[in-house]
């Protein structure tokens, strides 16, 4: 195993990216020790200050308390940013070496990840600072050793979620599931559907139920080698996602055969769902999908605030607008001359560009019905913004992405990557979300907030109704600069 180190460190050595990123690699390190050093601060000065803000409750029992949302954060972070271990095994495929050395290695290349760091730095400070004075030492290591056992259990279940399970729309809906109903339990019910935090109090005072999270990780580490081992040859590693990917798209072959306009969305839906940068993009805008749930339950002033209720739902129902529209052209990095070089019309293509935001807009505006839980008012804020993210956001946005577009690699995950990022993306967002709130300011002062929103729905249907003269001006403009903009977006 220590020459297969050594050839992963040579390959990361000579890569031709390591000299020209080597910056970087300093800045991202230098920035993960101070996110770990703040997490072992705050962890060990938990109980000042916990005493300092007067919380009144035992400080290892808030801590049992918010166990649960502590490892569902993990989690999240971890499906995020975390990157499955790789290995490029065709040099080793001709030589006389065990598969199963090859897999041991995998698992545990995997092991040795940053973010095996992330619960350490938080649970020893809090054992020795926390739990040894309350509940002592023999306890405290038990907890210890349990919250370090669930971490490693996230770490494996995290590679094959992201290997094997996301894939299926049966896991997503158990999540979304346990998320609605422990929330809806605590909110309404007082109970919790994972009690986490009384299964580690009744660890530590039975130590023989630590066996149990043991064999959990160990039946995860197990499956996690048996599905390396199974898949470690080159007819094996294909991408489930691609080929779910696949499934999508070919259902909308009838579609694609509808006219040109149609043939493109399609087109871009397929670069979408095969490439690792654009699904980690459409994987963030999922995400931000409960951003109005954590906003709205903050209270009701929150709730009541005319202005936040326009920016959460210009955020809400254009998320994709966003995440995905300001790279818009970025995306079609080394096809630009495939697409600008052909006698199809301009504007058919930025016609399809603009279809495919406002199916995004439309999906997103069908999704927001629950938030009519908290009130008519918000549907209505969300309704006009909607159609403000149709008339006015989505041709500003493609305007904007036009400004100096950069090439992506495709193959990258979105995670701590740069590219593609220029002063656009630094200001894409301010007339986004400047402009209904501008709008509605102007017109709710001088008149009532219904009025306001009405005029936010009004400017977004007079926007719509000029958009063939916007697809017209944007098609000038890559007929006029479609040399540049191939010279650009080409690596």
């Amino acid at each position: 195993m220590n020459w297969i180190l050594k050839h992963q460190w040579l390959s990361f050595r000579r890569s031709p990216s390591f000299e020209k990123d080597i910056g970087i690699k300093i800045f991202l390190a230098l920035l993960g020790f101070l996110v770990l050093m703040n997490l072992i601060f705050v962890s060990a000065n938990l109980n000042e200050t916990l005493a300092a803000l007067g919380v009144e409750s035992e400080p290892a029992q808030l801590v049992n308390q918010f166990l649960l949302y502590y490892f569902i954060s993990e989690l999240a972070i971890r499906y995020i940013m975390q990157t499955v271990p790789v290995l490029d095994i065709e040099p080793y495929l001709h030589l006389p070496i065990g598969r199963k050395l090859i897999t041991r290695f995998l698992v545990f290349k995997s092991i040795i990840n940053p973010y095996n760091l992330i619960a350490p730095a938080v649970f020893i400070p809090l054992t020795i600072s926390t739990f040894i004075p309350a509940i002592g030492m023999e306890k405290s290591l038990i907890w210890l050793a349990f919250t370090l056992i669930l971490s490693l259990c996230l770490h494996f279940f995290n590679i094959l979620l992201k290997k094997k399970l996301e894939s299926k729309n049966i896991v997503w809906v158990i999540f979304a599931l346990i998320i609605v109903v422990n929330y809806a339990g605590n909110q309404y019910f007082n109970f919790t559907l994972i009690p986490l935090g009384n299964w580690a109090i009744a660890i530590y005072n039975s130590p023989l139920l630590l066996l149990i999270p043991v064999a959990l990780l160990g039946y995860l580490i197990y499956t996690s080698y048996q599905f390396f081992n199974q898949n470690l040859y080159v007819e094996d590693l294909f991408d489930a996602k691609m080929m779910s990917g696949e499934k999508i798209t070919g259902k909308l072959s009838n579609w694609e055969n509808k006219g040109l306009t149609n043939t493109l969305i399609v087109q871009e839906l397929k670069l979408i769902l095969r490439h690792k940068r654009s699904r980690s993009s459409i994987m963030m805008a999922g995400i931000f999908l409960f951003y109005p749930l954590f906003i709205f339950s903050m209270g009701r002033e929150t709730q009541q605030s005319s202005a936040m209720a326009i920016f959460v739902s210009i955020f809400f129902t254009g998320i994709f607008i966003i995440q995905y529209g300001q790279f818009l052209w970025s995306w079609n990095t080394n096809q630009m001359d495939f697409f600008l070089t052909k006698i199809n019309p301009y504007t058919h293509w930025v016609e399809s560009r603009y279809r495919l935001l406002i199916y995004s807009v439309v999906i997103t505006a069908v999704l927001s019905l629950p938030y009519f839980y908290y009130g008519y008012e918000l549907m209505m804020i969300m309704g006009a913004t909607a159609i403000y993210n149709v008339g006015i956001n989505s041709m500003l946005i493609m305007r904007m992405s036009l400004w100096g577009p950069k090439p992506i690699e495709l193959d990258k995950s979105s995670m701590m990557n740069y590219q593609g990022v220029g002063a656009a993306q630094f200001v894409v967002g301010i007339p986004l979300i400047v402009g209904p709130v501008a709008v509605y300011a102007i017109f709710s002062s001088i008149w009532n907030g219904q009025i306001g929103v009405l005029a936010i729905a009004l400017a977004g249907l007079i926007g719509l109704i000029f958009r063939k003269a916007f697809f017209n001006s944007i098609a000038k403009k890559l007929k006029k600069e479609k040399y540049k903009l191939i010279h650009d977006l080409t690596i």
